[in-house]
């Protein structure tokens, strides 16, 4: 059971499906998702369990698109050397055979588990981009297959506009901070230019101070480029 609480009446979430609802309450004043550039809205009638976009804002192919609730660093990622991810070390308990996977990190690491309800490793995209991605890395597209809104999508790397940038740096740089993701020293080095090349915004702080407040672990990336 999650144990932290704060003013506004938010658990620390346990698991990703608590941390999306928690985010979500938290978002409610932006409606723009974060790498697609595309406006949305809640659908009030399903208890903001769906959304509507705007195709008019952006540039998708796909109809009938909706918001969704994406992991900025992928699990593929945080969880690589993780030996629930690797190793076969879990029981399927119907038919006996051991596994490794996501599912079986979620049963039995608590590291796994607090990265993936980490709050500020969620941010709304368009559920077009999901398939899109591929379990690609962010990156500069040099070889360019297509767009789904503003975002490049290429044959081995994705790259955010260049005003989203620093919002996706400031988070891999935090989760490296508190999680220890190894990042390579080409990794972290991009990741430190998209930070400075794209500042800090009015809401990145707001959204990081109610998060400090839920999970008690302050983002220093952002917190450094609010008004004091």
């Amino acid at each position: 059971m999650a144990l932290l609480l704060y003013g506004g009446g938010y658990y620390a979430p346990d698991n990703r499906s608590q941390a999306k609802n928690i985010v979500k309450m938290i978002d409610l004043d932006y409606k723009e998702t974060r790498l697609n550039g595309c406006h949305y809205t809640y659908d009030t009638t399903s208890c903001m369990d769906k959304t509507i976009v705007d195709t008019s804002t952006c540039e998708v192919d796909e109809v009938n698109v909706t918001m969704v609730w994406a992991q900025v660093v992928p699990d593929r990622f945080f969880g690589r050397e993780l030996a629930c991810m690797n190793q076969k070390v879990c029981t399927n308990v119907f038919t006996g055979e051991k596994f490794g996977s996501p599912l079986c990190c979620r049963r039995i690491d608590i590291k796994y588990k607090q990265m993936e309800a980490e709050l500020f490793n969620l941010i709304p995209v368009v559920s077009s981009f999901v398939p899109r991605q591929e379990g690609k890395p962010f990156g500069a597209v040099e070889h360019l297959l297509s767009y789904v809104g503003e975002v490049k999508i290429g044959q081995s790397y994705i790259e955010p506009p260049e005003r989203f940038k620093g919002d996706i740096a400031r988070v891999y740089l935090y989760m490296d901070d508190r999680y220890g993701l190894s990042l390579s020293a080409a990794q972290r080095k991009m990741y430190e230019q998209w930070h400075k090349m794209d500042a800090v915004d009015t809401r990145e702080c707001t959204m990081a101070k109610t998060i400090t407040k839920i999970q008690k672990y302050p983002n220093r990336w952002i917190e450094a480029g609010c008004p004091k």
